[in-house]
Formats: C-alpha cells, sequence, structure tokens
C-alpha cells in the first residue's frame, strides 16, 4: 500500500512536470535574431519535442491509473480481510457470552457464561455421551482451558486444549475441547482452516449426537466455502437446515443467512 502510494506521488509530481512542459513547448517561439535555423527546421524540431513530451505525458497518465487501481485492489482486500478477522472474533465473542444464537449450541454445554469483561466459572455442561462421568480433574482441567478462552488468549486456549485432549481423550468434555480447538483455529492470526476442519470433523465423527454438531457443520460449510469448494459447502449448509431444523439451535439460521448470502 505505501509503496503504491509513494509510486503515485511521484508520478503525479513528473506529469505536472512534463504538462508544464508541453505547455512551454507549444508556445509561439519569436525569432528576435533574424538569423540561424530556417523558419521551416526551426518548428519541424519543435514540433518533434513537442510529440515526443506528449507520449511521455500519456505513457505516465496510463502507468498512474495503474497503479491507483493496484492500490485500490490492495485496500479492498485489506478490508476484507480485516472484516473477515472482525467477525470472527464478534462471532466467538457471542458463543463466549452466550449471546445471540447461542441458546441450542454454547448455552447448552458451558452455561450462560458472562462477556469477556466478567468472567465467571464455566458450570459443569450436561452428560451427552449416555451414563459417561467426568474423570478424575477433567473439570478443572477444562475449566482452565476455557477460561483462556474467555480471556482472549486464543494460542494459549490451543495448547490448553489439545493437553486436555491428551489426558482424557475419552472425557466427558472431549466433544466440547474439540469444537474449540476449531474455533480457535479460525481466529488464529493467520487462520489455520485445515486444523480447523480437523477439530471439528473430529467432533461430528465421534460424537454425531452431540448439541455441537449443527455449530460444527455450519463451520466446516463456511471453510469449504472460501476455500473454493461451494457445491460441498451449500450441501452441507443445506444438511444442518434438513436435519436440525426442528431444533433450537442458531446454526439453522445461520446457515439460511449464508446460503442467501453467497449463493
Amino acid at each position: 500500500m505505501t509503496t503504491g502510494k509513494t509510486w503515485i506521488a511521484r508520478g503525479s509530481a513528473l506529469l505536472c512536470t512534463l504538462t508544464a512542459s508541453l505547455a512551454l513547448a507549444q508556445a509561439p517561439v519569436i525569432d528576435l535574431g533574424g538569423a540561424g535555423t530556417p523558419p521551416e527546421a526551426g518548428a519541424g524540431a519543435e514540433r518533434g519535442g513537442v510529440g515526443e513530451l506528449l507520449h511521455q505525458v500519456q505513457a505516465l497518465q496510463q502507468e498512474v491509473m495503474m497503479l491507483r487501481g493496484e492500490v485500490e485492489q490492495q485496500g479492498h482486500e485489506l478490508e476484507q480481510l480485516r472484516q473477515q478477522s472482525l467477525d470472527r472474533y464478534i462471532d466467538l465473542d457471542r458463543r463466549i457470552g452466550g449471546e445471540g444464537g447461542e441458546r441450542g449450541g454454547e448455552a447448552r454445554s458451558e452455561g450462560a457464561a458472562a462477556p469477556l469483561v466478567a468472567p465467571v466459572p464455566v458450570p459443569e455442561p450436561p452428560s451427552t455421551s449416555g451414563s459417561r462421568r467426568a474423570q478424575a480433574g477433567e473439570h478443572e482441567d477444562y475449566k482452565a482451558a476455557y477460561a483462556r478462552v474467555k480471556g482472549q488468549e486464543f494460542s494459549a486456549a490451543i495448547t490448553a486444549f489439545k493437553r486436555f485432549l491428551e489426558r482424557h481423550p475419552e472425557g466427558r468434555y472431549a466433544p466440547n475441547a474439540h469444537y474449540w480447538l476449531g474455533e480457535l483455529y479460525l481466529v488464529q492470526s493467520p487462520p489455520q482452516p485445515e486444523e480447523a476442519e480437523a477439530a471439528f470433523t473430529r467432533l461430528l465423527r465421534d460424537y454425531p449426537d452431540n448439541a455441537k454438531v449443527p455449530d460444527a457443520m455450519f463451520k466446516l460449510g463456511r471453510i469449504y466455502y472460501q476455500r473454493g469448494e461451494q457445491d460441498r459447502a451449500r450441501q452441507v449448509l443445506e444438511q444442518v437446515i434438513a436435519e436440525y431444523r426442528q431444533q433450537d439451535t442458531a446454526a439453522v439460521g445461520l446457515a439460511r443467512q449464508f446460503i442467501d448470502e453467497n449463493f
């Protein structure tokens, strides 16, 4: 961006100089000496110089227009990246704070947590694996990892959830840990969609009845779309709508909105 603007400034200054030179070259020349170069020869040389200046001005105009176009395109791309990053953070903040459409997702699993500015202890989520119970120390390890999320320590939260899954691979909170890993990989800078896809896919494969599944499917649909797999993305999003439209989950509304806006 800075380089493009610098070249535009330099090009504009040079363009002004050449334009002034062209104006001077086109001004009438008065021969005060009465001798020397014949009038026809002087006029020919003058026309040649003016033509060369005109050519330079036109070439410079084209170059400046091209640079302006490149700068505008770069600005547009940076704005898109900034907006995407902001959207991810807003989405994550809603899920942490239990706001917006988390009635069927995070609210059932983490409880109605307070906003980021005033974190509260995470209540123990209801079991989604039949009679499975929390293992010794599992609840404390999960709360510690989730506290990193609420504190917006995203890299540390990834490390904590990976450590949690190493200690409690079959634990009661393992589905939530896989889900949060997927979310956290998407808000990394830069994002890591491949890692996020692996985490969400693991959740769908190992815990198909978990309350996080529709949210994970919606996230997968977005990942596929951003990767250019539009058909696959739409298939997953439509599956979310078809399978969970009767449930109180925000993923259905988000999937409908995404389809309407992008297909």
